[in-house]
């Protein structure tokens, strides 16, 4: 990455964050983190981070060392000291982005947040790792708070979304009930009044002139013929805004960690319900056909929100690329119609299996190792985290005890398979309550 491409990114992301080298020179720098210190960039640009701290200079580069060594977020503390001389205590994430090369240090991405608005669970899981750093055999539990760690801040995010989605879902559902309530009545008393035009024109076919000319004017026998019609279509549409509202109240329980009985099915057509728009056809590209080959699945066990957010990202990045792809090759898409394929199926008596498989690109050798890191991604600035399919490895092989990987061949397409057992283990159950 380079400073330009770190300043394009930098717009998109509200937290403070610094772009820097393994010895503490910052290469670029935010809005919002150049305000922490209360200088402009300019004048931050091409200094040592450590001139602007009242730390240790030796612990300052421990830190960052420490960063330039994991792509997973390593969590620090920082004090800044600003231009008017007052004292800023932060929170700060660091993890590395270009590792060292012969002739060039390794670049890191350092994020910042003062500890007086930070999560008390960050400022906790925080002081953890500062004692956990000081004992070697207990690595292990070192790396699992810091997944932790990842993980609470999509969490945070996806807390906030899904609250807006469950209050939409809510202010729609009330009006459109009160709509669809109403319309068969409607449709009722529309006959009615049709039945009794009738009437009329049976037994007094020759009206008054004036009649006649108020029937000509509004077509009569066009609104005759089109009222139905009309309610019929309202009547439908009603129908899909309640579904839509449905699938929006099952996506807002992403936040949700209580341990459920779900439909598997239940929550993959809500994930692509709210994706819906995304599989229709643009200037550039044909509609994406979904192919459903649901076998007999019993409800199964689970954080019924965090199966839904690993199959809205599996499902996001699939229609992702299948986009790209159609874009570069419109010709060959001419003759092979973009599809997304999702199988479920029961094995072994209690763990099921679900498969969601696209054909487009597919996925090349050397980056399927990949896939499952923290911040990795082959998507432009700005349109991805990196942080989707590693969260998701995470809520399926920890949380849930499962298994999730992936199948691809270059030019053929790409399957995901997630497996879960139809029941908790215990283990998994009682440890992350």
């Amino acid at each position: 990455m380079t400073p330009e491409q770190f300043s394009e990114l930098a717009r998109v992301l509200p937290e403070p964050s610094i772009f820097l080298n393994s010895t503490g020179e910052i290469l670029a720098i935010n809005k919002p983190a150049s305000s922490l210190f209360e200088l402009p960039s300019k004048e931050l640009k091409g200094k040592k981070l450590s001139e602007f701290l009242t730390d240790n200079k030796k612990n300052v580069m421990k830190y960052l060392q420490a960063c330039s060594k994991s792509r997973k977020m390593v969590i620090g503390s920082l004090t800044i000291r600003t231009s008017a001389g007052d004292i800023v205590v932060c929170r700060s994430e660091g993890a590395v982005i270009q590792p060292k090369q012969l002739k060039s240090p390794a670049q890191l991405i350092l994020r910042l947040e003062k500890k007086s608005k930070a999560n008390n669970n960050f400022i906790l899981l925080n002081q953890k790792i500062q004692e956990l750093n000081t004992q070697v055999k207990l690595k292990l539990t070192l790396q699992e708070l810091q997944e932790t760690q990842i993980q609470l801040v999509q969490k945070e995010k996806l807390s906030a979304l899904g609250k807006v989605a469950a209050g939409i879902a809510h202010e729609i559902n009330n009006p459109v009930n009160f709509i669809h309530g109403n319309l068969k009545p409607a449709q009722e008393y529309a006959q009615h009044l049709l039945e009794l035009i009738q009437l009329y024109q049976q037994y007094y076919p020759d009206p008054p002139q004036e009649i006649k000319e108020e029937i000509e004017e509004i077509d009569l026998e066009f609104i005759i013929e089109d009222i139905t019609k009309l309610l019929q279509s309202i009547s439908i549409g009603t129908e899909r805004i309640r579904e839509l509202v449905k699938s929006m109240r099952t996506f807002s329980r992403l936040d949700e960690t209580e341990i459920k009985y779900i439909d598997i099915h239940e929550a993959l057509d809500s994930s692509l319900i709210i994706l819906n728009h995304r599989l229709n056809t643009t200037p550039n590209s044909p509609n994406i056909e979904v192919i459903k080959n649901y076998g007999q699945l019993p409800k199964i066990q689970c954080y019924c929100g965090q199966i839904n957010q690993v199959f809205m990202n599996i499902l996001s990045n699939a229609i992702d690329a299948l986009n790209e792809y159609q874009e570069k090759n419109i010709r060959e898409i001419q003759t092979n119609s973009p599809q997304i394929k999702i199988q479920t199926e029961v094995f072994n008596l209690d763990w099921i299996s679900i498969r969601i498989i696209d054909n487009g690109p597919g996925i090349k050798e050397e980056i399927k190792p990949k896939l499952f890191d923290p911040f990795f991604t082959t998507k432009e600035v700005g349109k991805g985290t990196g942080l989707g399919l590693s969260i998701s490895h995470d809520i399926i092989t920890e949380k849930h005890g499962g298994k999730i990987f992936c199948d691809s061949t270059l030019g053929y397409g790409t399957e995901f398979v997630i497996q879960i057992p139809m029941k908790l283990a215990i283990r998994y159950s009682r440890s992350k309550k």
